[in-house]
Order: structure tokens, then C-alpha cells, then sequence
């Protein structure tokens, strides 16, 4: 059986929101204030949670194949469109690592990466449904 994810956002005041992820019980706000924020924007958070499936993916790898590493970090960067549909593009994702590897391990290491399950969504993916539920009360 899949696991399911399942996260409900709340708008609250202004321009913040209350992400709920019931699967582990956490909350994080998202913001879209352009001053002092309490989260990061929706587009910050996608590519943020893009960048750490590659990195957990990345030490999943390095961990379960013994290789010993002292740093491991994920970069991503992402532009938004300027035509329509209004997206990001130019994602790029970049893992560093001290740990040794020859060039077959690196290039095996990479495949491993680029399977974590986010960027498996984003290439995959052909349709997200969204629907409205109307409350009339």
C-alpha cells in the first residue's frame, strides 16, 4: 500500500499560511510578505523540498555504500517564467560532497540522486487534479 501524504493549509492573517503535514505531525508557516517573513513562499518551499530529497537521496547513497563523506550539501536555484503559464524553470540542482568516488560510482551516485521521489513527481507527473469544495454557510 502507498504512503499517503496528506498536508492541509490554513490561510490565517495578512499574507501567511499554516501548512499541517499530518504524516509527521509538523507545521510549517509559508508567507508571502515581502517584509520580515515567518516561512518561506510557496516557490521557495517547492525548490527547497526538491534540493532535500536530492540531498537525502544523496547521504541515503553514501551511507548505505559504506563511502565516507564530511560534507554533503544540495543547492537549487529556479527562475519564474515571465510567459504564460506563470512557472518555474531553469531548475537546476547541484550536490556537493568531499566524499571519494571514481568516475562510475559518480555517475551511479547521480542516477541514485535524480531518482528521489520529488524529482520522480515533477518529471513524471501529467496531471494534478485540483477541485473546489464550496462551503455555503
Amino acid at each position: 500500500m502507498p504512503m499517503a501524504i496528506r498536508v492541509e493549509v490554513k490561510a490565517e492573517e495578512k499574507d501567511k499560511f499554516l501548512a499541517n503535514f499530518s504524516s509527521s505531525g509538523t507545521s510549517v508557516y509559508v508567507d508571502l510578505g515581502k517584509e520580515k517573513t515567518n516561512g518561506p513562499n510557496p516557490l521557495e518551499l517547492f525548490i527547497g523540498s526538491l534540493a532535500s530529497c536530492v540531498c537525502v537521496y544523496a547521504k541515503k547513497y553514501l551511507t548505505q555504500h559504506s563511502i565516507e563523506f564530511k560534507e554533503l550539501q544540495v543547492s537549487a536555484n529556479a527562475e519564474l517564467s515571465k510567459d504564460s503559464p506563470t512557472r518555474l524553470v531553469n531548475i537546476k540542482i547541484k550536490a556537493f560532497t568531499d566524499a571519494k568516488l571514481s568516475k562510475t560510482e559518480r555517475e551511479v551516485f547521480l542516477r541514485f540522486m535524480k531518482n528521489c521521489p520529488i524529482h520522480n513527481t515533477v518529471i513524471h507527473t501529467e496531471n494534478i487534479e485540483i477541485d473546489l469544495v464550496w462551503s455555503n454557510k
